[in-house]
Parts: structure tokens; C-alpha cells; sequence
């Protein structure tokens, strides 16, 4: 087996990156690991209400972003002091468990190379340090992938995150809806006591993933078709309040109408986020 590293992100435009995920997780005919980081936002999992997870006008007021992604799980908060990895492994059989237990050992195996040794992996789905969360993952699978990926805290601004991510009392009304537990964190500079740079974590877990799985890696870029698959999920999806904003109005009641003006306003992209994306997609006909 041969593994496809690629490093691709649009940290400006946040639900362009979610659109991404999702595309190279469709498209992938060869195992295949995305770094990439985002701006400011809060990303909830694909069963949650943000009306539950975000704290709307702090969100607003502090410029951050809010999308939903395609997995399930907590509500997280990133910024560019945060490192996001997904492993895509097309044509298996691996089951969900089997998945996290994988990539959940491979992040603390690359913390270990960083000089980290007492990180662990606590299932299902949390890396730790000394009981606080460093990183945290998601996933999905179908009748012939899986996909986990994950967020490590870096150097991320912790103040912001407890600002933006709410901690309901309110009790869930329906029990499809996933509520985000509160946990305490730490970052990874806290924990080394120094400043880390983005690449070295890459090559960190890069080097722990051709431990762990026995293969080698190249370096790629962005092919046509997943870029293709990433506007279209883009413009159908992941741009759309009615994604992002999902299981709102059932919870609509617990809000204040500012609070809902808010949702709406970090909800979706901006004019100039679309920019981007028309762009991209002019650059495949040039």
C-alpha cells in the first residue's frame, strides 16, 4: 500500500474546506491523508443544533464562522492555531472502532516523535494529556471507505473557544440531536512548553503513519475531479443555511430572534468567500 499526502486548505474560507473533506473522502481511490487548517469557526457534527453548540453573537462579534460537517460528533472550535488531519481508506472492511483505534494511535504516536510522551488514546474518539484533550476525532464510513479525521489543538486561542462553544442546560428535545460534553483541553504548546510549527506536525504524524501501516508516502496535489466534486458540494451544500443551520427550528423557541439573526449571518459565507471559490473553479477551464 501506498499512502497520498496532501496538503491542501482555503483557511479563509471555511466551508470550502469542509467541501473539500468531503470530496477527497468520495473520491480517493488510494489511501489517502489531508492537513490543512481553517479561520475562525465553529464546525458541529452532522447531528447537532447549533442552536445547542454555538454561542451566536459572540460567534458574530468575534468574526467566527459556523459549518456543519459531514461526520458526526461534538462541536469544535478552530483557528489557524489548529491542525486538522483526515485519513481516507478506500476499498476495506474496517469497521468504525477499528478505524479510531487506528488514527487515534498514529496522533499519539506522532505526539510521542514531538517529544510528548504521556499523551494517550482514550476511546472511542479523544487523544489526552494527563486527563485534558489535545485532539479529538470524528468518522464515517460506507459499504467500501472509511474516513476519520480530527483536530489538534496547536496554539489555538482557548479564551475564543470557551466564548463561542455554549454549554447547554437545556435538556435535548429530541434524541436524534448529539450534544457536545464539556471537556477541558490543552494545547500542544502548553504541553511541550514551546512554539511548534505546522509542519513539523505533519511530518510527525507522516512518520507515524508509515510506522504504524507499514507504507510509503508521496506528496500530490489537488486533481481535477476532487476539485470539481468540492465547488459542487459547495454550491449545494456546505454555502447553504439550510446544512449548516439543520435541526434549528425545532429549537428555534430557546433563541432570541438576535440570536437567530446571528446564526444566519456566521451560517454562510460571504460575497468575497464565494470569490474564492469562483476562482477555483475558473482555474480548472484556463
Amino acid at each position: 500500500m501506498t499512502l497520498r499526502i496532501l496538503i491542501a486548505e482555503w483557511p479563509n474560507n471555511q466551508f470550502f474546506n469542509l467541501a473539500f473533506e468531503e470530496a477527497v473522502y468520495r473520491t480517493a481511490t488510494i489511501p489517502t491523508v489531508r492537513f490543512w487548517r481553517n479561520d475562525k469557526v465553529v464546525v458541529i457534527g452532522r447531528l447537532q443544533s447549533p442552536v445547542l453548540e454555538v454561542n451566536a453573537l459572540e460567534a458574530m462579534r468575534n468574526n467566527v464562522k459556523l459549518v456543519r460537517r459531514f461526520t458526526g460528533g461534538g462541536a469544535v472550535y478552530h483557528d489557524l492555531g489548529n491542525i486538522n488531519y483526515a485519513i481516507i481508506i478506500p476499498r476495506t472492511t474496517m469497521g468504525i472502532e477499528e478505524a479510531f483505534k487506528m488514527v487515534g494511535e498514529i496522533v499519539v504516536d506522532s505526539l510521542k516523535i514531538l517529544g510528548l510522551g504521556k499523551a494517550y488514546y482514550r476511546p472511542l474518539n479523544d487523544i489526552e494529556v494527563d486527563g485534558l484533550k489535545i485532539s479529538g476525532l470524528a468518522a464515517t464510513k460506507s459499504a467500501d471507505r472509511v474516513l476519520v479525521h480530527g483536530a489538534m489543538l496547536v496554539s489555538s486561542d482557548i479564551e475564543i473557544l470557551w466564548r463561542v462553544l455554549k454549554i447547554s442546560k437545556e435538556k435535548l428535545l429530541d434524541k436524534k440531536l448529539t450534544q457536545s460534553r464539556v471537556k477541558r483541553v490543552i494545547t500542544l504548546r502548553e504541553a511541550l512548553g514551546r512554539d511548534i510549527k505546522p509542519e513539523e506536525i505533519y511530518e510527525s504524524m507522516i512518520d507515524a503513519i508509515k510506522r504504524k501501516l507499514k507504507t510509503d508516502v508521496f506528496y500530490d496535489n489537488i486533481n481535477r475531479n476532487e476539485l470539481e466534486q468540492a465547488i459542487k458540494l459547495y454550491r449545494d451544500k456546505y454555502s447553504r443555511l439550510e446544512w449548516n443551520l439543520a435541526f434549528t427550528d425545532e429549537l428555534k423557541d430557546l433563541i432570541s430572534i438576535e440570536e437567530y439573526n446571528a446564526l444566519c449571518n456566521i451560517g454562510q459565507p460571504s460575497s468575497w468567500q464565494n470569490k474564492i471559490v469562483e476562482e477555483l473553479e475558473a482555474s480548472i477551464y484556463a
